[in-house]
């Protein structure tokens, strides 16, 4: 991989959950990749919509390699293992029509998508995460004007149910699932 490529590239780092930040997104640390053990980065280029992995062994930098490039008008909101496949699949949420949708991904190659749940109006799809204990990962969303979040459990890309979170208090954000 040339790296000199991913100089436009923002990083932010690995985190407990997934979210956006910016144009960057950062992934939950149960996604690996390469299948060595280890959590992998995940970067996203917002100028170029560009995906890239870089594998690695605890704090080292092990090789990277570019991913798929997302549509215009698309964000990264969440790496998880969607269709129970053992490997990790990028959701995908569209501000603008508030529709989510799932590439499934065999390594960082497109296999294949379907449309998930269109998200409710005035909330935002912030990550991934298995908040029932099913073994699939559910969306949560956050409402910014009423601080107010929300579960939707699904099953793949179909909803199943949905339950109200916590409000969050004035002046703090959701950062991670």
């Amino acid at each position: 991989m040339n790296l000199s490529k991913l100089s436009q590239i923002i990083f932010v780092g690995v985190c407990a959950g997934s979210f956006i930040w910016a144009d960057a997104i950062v992934c939950p640390p149960s996604t690996d990749f390469n299948h060595n053990g280890k959590p992998d980065y995940v970067l996203y280029n917002g100028g170029t919509r560009q995906t890239a992995v870089w594998y690695m062994n605890n704090n080292v930098f092990a090789g990277g390699v570019f991913g798929p490039t997302l549509p215009a008008g698309w964000r990264l909101a969440g790496v998880a293992d969607v269709n129970a496949d053992g490997r990790a699949d990028y959701v995908l949420f569209n501000p603008s029509t508030r529709q989510s949708a799932i590439w499934y991904l065999a390594g960082l190659t497109f296999i294949g998508g379907s449309f998930g749940p269109t998200i409710a109006s005035g909330y935002e799809l912030k990550g991934t995460a298995d908040f029932n204990g099913d073994g699939m990962p559910d969306y949560v969303l956050l409402n910014p004007s009423t601080r107010r979040t929300a579960l939707w459990y699904l099953n793949n890309n179909t909803f199943i149910g949905a339950a109200f979170g916590p409000t969050l208090p004035a002046g703090w954000g959701l950062v991670a699932p």
